[in-house]
């Protein structure tokens, strides 16, 4: 299990799944409140992977990482959303590669020429579904060939819909995050079942 450290982190985004091998999972945001502790600021439903969440991700596998990842940088073909959270917006040139033989694999790309001659697999980041969206900070430090790449939490197709691996919700809800995460207070996720978030979650109940 991927675990980074929250000593610093004062915005917790956590996404709780339904159970293994199950897509449906609640997302909760979560702000450290001084002394006071840490505070709910909202929850909303989400979708994970179409084959639940994983302790050891794999390439291909459908499920989603369980664990807890720093957040990256918002994107999207759209404007940024508002808000102090880094954003960049996508056009056709760039990609996230999803290629585990190349030396690029989990790495956002810009590229003019044909990518097919380039990668055995890789993600559009200009599509639909990534309007709006952030990189969740999985496999990359180091990155390890095989063990999944292009984690985000982007816009879901419906809510019975799950993703290849991703965490996905509204459009409304992933602006809102956006808008919500800040960089002085270091945000990042914790997913998982209920068991797992509570080794995750210094506060989980």
């Amino acid at each position: 299990m991927d675990i980074c450290s929250i000593e610093k982190t004062r915005q917790l985004i956590v996404v709780e799944a339904a159970g293994y091998g199950l897509a449906s999972a609640t997302l909760s945001w979560w702000e450290l409140q001084g002394e006071g502790g840490w505070a709910c600021a909202g929850r909303t439903s989400a979708a994970i992977g179409r084959a639940g969440v994983a302790l050891m991700k794999r390439e291909g596998d459908g499920k989603t990482p369980a664990g807890r990842f720093r957040m990256g940088t918002g994107f999207g073909a759209a404007p940024k959303p508002g808000g102090e959270w880094p954003y960049r917006i996508t056009d056709a040139h760039d990609y996230w590669v999803d290629d585990p033989q190349s030396p690029d694999y989990n790495r956002w790309v810009r590229y003019t020429g044909d990518p097919a001659g380039r990668w055995r697999s890789y993600e559009r980041l200009n599509i639909p579904l990534y309007e709006k969206a952030a990189v969740i900070g999985y496999n990359m430090n180091p990155v390890v060939p095989g063990r999944g790449s292009a984690i985000f939490l982007h816009i879901w197709s419906g809510p019975q819909s799950p993703s290849a691996g991703c965490v996905t919700t509204s459009r409304e809800q992933v602006v809102r995050t956006l808008r919500w995460m800040r960089p002085d207070a270091e945000p990042a996720m914790a997913i998982g079942t209920r068991e797992e978030l509570q080794r995750l979650v210094p506060f989980w109940m």
